[in-house]
């Protein structure tokens, strides 16, 4: 297998190159992003400008891509291992579909930041994704027909059978073969059938997006860690200190939620979303009181999440202002044992676009929201009478231990 060399190579395979990434750029798949087209772009002429040399560590990319400061926390501010990954997805999706006919392939190998460059002759094969939970319609369709073909067949051969022998004896045992031909072709083909069984929180999701061609998963935004005796709020250390592994991992189970109902997402940072491109279809907020959308979009909700002046409560208030659910913020992550979150689902007047809310007051009733909306067992538990609603809010209710969300309980909702 002979990969380009980034030492050896010639001007024609430079310019191929260089076709390749403006075409990868203007795909759909990276052309609504704004850190993966950079990144993208970045390390792509490094390597053309330096070769195996190329100067592409973590701290490099974080100063020269997303303007952090030359001496940031790598640890606590994970955004290129972060665009990394997403962008080594990407990459498998464009050249699994799209790009696998392209003249040459652009790869990012896991562990390093230095682009590889393969003719697709020679490039890796891209496995094909696992099976969707649901089974296609041509699935569908195939076991109908081939169950209705083995009946079909045990009519026809018993109406022969009866015809042509009149040994009672020789009809059971070709009677007998055919019942157990068709009881074979049922038990292959019944599970799948059940399969294509929509779930409750499939329709949900389907629904939601409607005709649009993708929804905008918009996570919190990265905040530093201030050191210890640092004079900034207590909500600034409290609430998500970084973007938190449960932030990640919902976005992660909302984001496959929607590739099990064959439905197309992106993702954006709070802080670099603009209004403008939330006018673009459905958006799917993640977070609260790290997300400043979520707070603009649900303060007119039934329900609204609110910091106390002094940073030191979150909470959610009824509209009316006299019920509350609130959590002490400057309690340690690990050490709190209860949190409340918000489901909704609306048509937002502010952007005019379909949204869902996915969050709460501290990681844990965001991890309890987002398995609600996630879960199939969940979702048929607590939210099965709202998925119909067009405009619903759900307040959640869940009991932590050491950092971990418990089973989610809805205490109250509305319907408009």
């Amino acid at each position: 297998m002979r990969v380009v060399s980034l030492d050896k190579m010639t001007g024609d395979e430079r310019r191929e190159i260089d076709q390749e990434l403006e075409r990868l750029l203007s795909h759909t798949l990276f052309r609504h992003s704004r850190r993966l087209p950079a990144f993208l772009q970045f390390v792509v002429h490094e390597s053309l400008a330096h070769g195996e040399a190329a100067p592409l560590k973590e701290r490099t990319l974080g100063v020269e891509v997303f303007g952090r400061k030359p001496d940031y926390d790598t640890n606590a501010d994970p955004i290129v291992r972060v665009t990394a990954t997403e962008l080594r997805k990407k990459l498998a999706q464009y050249y699994y579909t799209d790009g696998r006919d392209d003249g040459i392939h652009i790869e990012l190998p896991s562990g390093t930041y230095l682009p590889l460059y393969r003719r697709p002759a020679e490039a890796v094969v891209v496995v094909e994704p696992p099976a969707l939970e649901v089974a296609t319609v041509q699935e569908t369709a195939a076991a109908e027909e081939a169950m209705a073909s083995a009946h079909a067949a045990v009519e026809e051969q018993t109406q022969a059978t009866l015809e042509a022998k009149s040994s009672s004896k020789l009809w059971r045992v070709v009677a007998c073969a055919l019942v157990l031909l068709l009881v074979a072709a049922l038990a292959g083909y019944i599970p799948l059938l059940k399969r294509n069984q929509p779930t409750q929180v499939g329709a949900f999701w389907a629904a939601f997006l409607g005709s649009s061609d993708s929804a905008i998963i918009v996570m919190p935004v990265i905040r530093h860690v201030p050191a210890p005796d640092s004079p900034e709020r207590p909500s600034d250390v409290s609430v998500a200190p970084n973007l938190s592994i449960e932030d990640t991992t919902i976005a992660a189970r909302v984001a496959g939620r929607l590739e099990r109902e064959n439905l197309k997402y992106w993702l954006a940072s709070s802080s670099e979303i603009s209004f403008s491109e939330l006018r673009t279809g459905p958006a799917i907020f993640i977070g609260a009181l790290d997300n400043a959308w979520t707070l603009r979009l649900t303060k007119d909700l039934p329900f609204h999440f609110e910091e106390s002046p002094d940073g030191r409560t979150g909470r959610i208030v009824a509209k009316d202002g006299k019920t509350q659910w609130a959590v002490d913020i400057t309690t340690p992550h690990q050490r709190i044992a209860k949190d409340y979150g918000i489901v909704a689902k609306f048509h937002s007047p502010l952007s005019g676009e379909p949204s869902v809310i996915i969050a709460g007051i501290s990681s844990q009733g965001t991890q309890a929201a987002g398995e609600l909306l996630t879960s199939p067992q969940a979702f048929k538990g607590a939210l099965r009478d709202l998925k119909n609603a067009e405009n619903f809010e759900a307040i959640v209710e869940t009991e932590a231990v050491d950092g971990k969300a418990g089973p989610p309980h809805v205490i109250a909702f509305k319907t408009w």
